[in-house]
């Protein structure tokens, strides 16, 4: 079985850098243009609504250069504290938005992730707390809710002051999961409670990724389960907090779909992989004919 296990994961890490690499490869070459969808979320003007999850270019290789693949943003990292200094100053020659995903790490204190945060703040132009990692998972358990409720309050204090004395504002988003019949509202109401900016539902259990998973992730009635969650969270949040959705979305409708849920932004990643680098062209072309 731990053999099994391991050739899955060796081949799914394989799959991982052949999609990015053709990314990059794509990204270069001169060609007709994305559709235009620009939409302004947390105070930022975004290119298109539709962006590049975490995981995919976790270091910033692609970077910015992802809007020529017609992505409104890409997310990189998930990081952590150690793997800052491995982050590649991000590719300025595109227009994408600019998202760092770092990992609350329950092994490390308030000031070694407010150290981390400053870090990134400098290049992001959004911040992610991860709170879906196997890292958090201790963080998630109710009784460590007290120290949950720390770090991110210290957290969202760093990311503030750095506003202030910076010349620009990087909002804050934290990334919860949202599986079915377990909306992660309780958690929204605390992101609210401490003026975060945004909240990113994570439809999907996570790694790792399977072909069965991808094949489950067409049927309508898992792509109506991500939406009544997206509508519990729109009902709660309002305006006040700004929904993000990742997980399954591999078609124009589902795009369209949890747009209309209220998401504002969503993002792809397991569909980037089996669809190619052309896919935001795909499912942005044939939404706005939708429209």
């Amino acid at each position: 079985m731990a053999e099994i296990t391991a050739l899955r994961t060796l081949h799914n890490r394989l799959q991982q850098r052949l999609a990015l690499d053709l990314a990059q490869a794509a990204s270069r070459i001169p060609a007709f243009a994305a559709p235009g969808q620009p939409v302004r979320v947390m105070e930022l003007e975004f290119p298109s609504p539709l962006g590049i999850a975490a995981g995919f270019d976790r270091y910033g290789h692609l970077g910015r250069r992802a809007s020529a693949l017609g992505f409104g943003f890409n997310e990189i990292g998930s990081l952590g504290p150690a793997d800052m200094a491995r982050l590649r100053s991000p590719a300025s020659s595109g227009s994408a938005r600019l998202g760092i995903n770092l990992s609350l790490d329950a092994r490390h204190s308030a000031e070694e992730l407010g150290a981390m945060f400053r870090s990134a703040w400098k290049q992001a132009d959004y911040l992610v707390v991860n709170l879906i990692g196997p890292t958090s998972e201790p963080l998630m358990q109710r009784t460590e809710r007290p120290r949950l409720r720390r770090l991110l309050t210290a957290l969202r204090h760093e990311t503030h002051t750095s506003n202030l004395s910076g010349t620009r504002r990087v909002p804050l988003v934290a990334k919860l999961r949202s599986l079915p019949q377990q909306p992660p509202l309780e958690l929204a109401e605390l992101l609210l409670e401490l003026g975060f900016d945004g909240l990113l539902a994570a439809h999907d259990p996570g790694p790792p990724a399977t072909r069965q998973r991808y094949r489950d992730w067409q049927h309508d009635m898992q792509q109506a389960q991500a939406c009544r969650q997206l509508e519990q969270l729109h009902r709660l949040c309002g305006h006040d907090l700004a929904l993000m959705s990742v997980g399954g979305i591999q078609t124009a409708a589902h795009l369209r779909a949890r747009l209309e849920a209220g998401a504002e932004l969503v993002q792809v990643h397991t569909a980037l992989m089996h669809q190619g680098p052309w896919l935001a062209r795909g499912l942005l072309a044939r939404d706005s004919e939708r429209s």
